[in-house]
C-alpha cells in the first residue's frame, strides 16, 4: 500500500455535494483519489424498508448517494450503478423505494441495480473462513468500485465504517449465520480481500452512537470521511468515533490478512484536524435483564448473536403470565424449582440446553403443572427475529411488500 493510498480526506459537510466534492478534490490534490471512469459500482447502506426521515442515523442520506453519482461523473464515469441488499433478508426493490434512494439516484442520473434480480459471479478469496465468495456480477466487472458506508456503532463489530458495509455485498443466506461477533469479522476481512473498494466514502454527517446499527441515537457528527485505502479510512473513522481501532476484531483481522495497517500514524490525514472533529460515541449497550417484572432470564454462556435479543422476548407478553427466558449453551444459573407458565428457549444452543433441563424436570416429577415451551430456532435466530419483530410493523406501514 503506496503512502498515497494511506491518504484519508475528513471534511466538514454543511451539505451533501459540496461536502462531497471537496473530498474529491483533496484528494485529487494529493494524487489519492483513484482513476474514475467506465463503469462504477456505488454500494450505499440501506437497511430496511423505510424512509431516511424517519431514522436519519441509520441510513447513507439519499443526497448523498446523489452528490456521490454527479461528483463521479464529474470525474468521468460513464455510467454509475447503484447496488445494495438491506438487512434480514429484505427485497431490494422496497428499500430503494422508500427509503428514498431509488429517486435519488435517478435525480443524479444514475441506475439502480435489483441485486434480487442480479446474477452473481463467484470470487475466489484466501481468507480465514473463506476460499471462494458471491459477489453481484455488476459489481466484480465494474471499472470503481466505491463503498458508501454510514458512520455507526454497532453491538458486534464495535463500530460499522466501511468495511462493514461490505457485508451488504452478499446475499442473505450467505452472511446471517455469521452474525456472532468474532465469526463476523473475520468474513468481513474475507469480504474485503474479495472485493477491496477503490474509493470509500463515509456518510458521518448524521452518525448513530449507542446500541447500532438499528436502535442508536443520532449524533450530529457534521463530516464525510474519504480515501482509496478502505483499512485507514476505517482507522480514522473509528477513532473520529472516539474508539480505538486496535480494540477492533474485524481491523485487527483485516490486518493480519496484510489489508492494511491499523496504527492511527500510518494514515495521514488531510482537511479537518481530527483532534478538533473527534468525538467519544456512546458505545453499544446490552440489555442483559428483561424489563417486565414477570419475566427471568436464565443465561449460559450466550453470545452476542442472542443477546440482542433478550428484549425482544417473549413476544408478544402477557403480564398475567411468569415467563423464564432461557438463552446460551449451558444455563448453569437456573434453579431446579422454577416455575413458569411459559419457558422460551432462544437460539439453537438454548434450544438444546433449555430441553435437557426441561426433561430432566418432567422426569423427576418437579413441575406442579406443566407449561408451555417456546423454542426459538437459529445460530443466531435472526429469521425468527425479522418476521416477528422487524416486518411486522414495516408491513402495517405499507412499506413492505407481504
Amino acid at each position: 500500500m503506496t503512502a498515497e493510498k494511506r491518504i484519508v480526506a475528513v471534511v466538514k459537510c454543511p451539505e451533501a455535494y459540496a461536502g462531497v466534492s471537496r473530498a474529491f478534490s483533496l484528494l485529487a490534490e494529493e494524487g489519492s483519489l483513484p482513476r474514475v471512469s467506465g463503469t462504477v459500482f456505488l454500494k450505499p447502506n440501506i437497511v430496511v424498508s423505510a424512509p431516511y426521515a424517519v431514522s436519519p442515523a441509520e441510513f447513507t442520506d439519499p443526497a448523498l448517494v446523489a452528490a456521490v453519482i454527479r461528483c463521479l461523473y464529474e470525474r468521468g464515469a460513464s455510467r454509475v450503478l447503484v447496488g445494495e441488499r438491506p438487512a434480514w433478508g429484505g427485497l431490494c426493490r422496497d428499500a430503494y423505494g422508500v427509503s428514498g434512494c431509488g429517486a435519488a439516484v435517478a435525480s443524479a442520473g444514475g441506475v439502480m441495480c435489483d441485486l434480487d434480480r442480479e446474477p452473481d459471479a463467484e470470487v475466489p478469496v484466501d481468507g480465514h473462513v473463506l476460499r471462494s465468495i458471491r459477489l453481484p456480477r455488476a459489481l466484480v466487472e465494474a471499472d470503481l468500485f466505491v463503498n458508501l458506508p454510514k458512520a455507526k456503532t454497532h453491538f458486534l463489530t464495535g463500530v460499522t465504517v466501511g468495511i462493514k458495509n461490505l457485508f451488504g455485498c452478499i446475499r442473505y443466506e450467505d452472511r446471517k449465520k455469521f452474525h456472532r461477533e468474532i465469526d463476523l469479522a473475520n468474513l468481513l476481512a474475507d469480504l474485503l480481500k474479495a472485493a477491496p473498494p477503490g474509493l470509500t466514502v463515509v456518510d458521518a454527517v448524521t452518525a448513530m452512537e449507542g446500541f447500532g446499527p438499528h436502535a442508536g441515537t443520532p449524533v450530529d457528527l457534521g463530516l464525510v470521511i474519504a480515501g482509496a485505502d478502505p483499512v485507514a479510512v476505517d482507522t480514522v473513522g473509528t477513532f473520529l468515533m472516539g474508539v480505538d481501532p486496535r480494540s477492533l476484531a474485524v481491523l485487527q483481522a483485516a490486518e493480519k490478512l496484510g489489508l492494511g495497517s491499523i496504527a492511527l500514524g500510518d494514515a495521514r490525514v488531510i482537511g479537518e484536524d481530527p483532534e478538533a472533529v473527534r468525538r467519544e460515541f456512546l458505545p453499544p449497550l446490552f440489555q442483559f435483564v428483561s424489563q417486565h417484572e414477570n419475566v427471568h432470564l436464565y443465561p449460559g454462556g450466550v453470545c452476542p448473536g442472542c443477546r440482542p435479543r433478550i428484549p425482544t422476548v417473549p413476544l408478544p407478553w402477557d403480564p398475567a403470565k411468569k415467563y423464564a427466558v432461557i438463552i446460551g449453551r449451558e444455563p448453569i444459573a437456573i434453579r431446579a424449582d422454577v416455575e413458569a407458565d411459559e419457558f422460551w428457549l432462544v437460539g439453537n444452543c438454548a434450544v438444546k440446553a433449555g430441553m435437557a433441563y426441561l426433561l430432566r424436570r418432567a422426569f423427576s416429577g418437579g413441575f406442579a403443572s406443566i407449561p408451555r415451551v417456546v423454542k426459538v430456532p437459529g445460530c443466531p435466530p435472526l429469521d425468527w427475529y425479522s418476521q416477528r419483530v422487524i416486518f411486522p410493523p414495516l408491513r402495517a406501514k405499507g412499506w413492505m411488500s407481504n
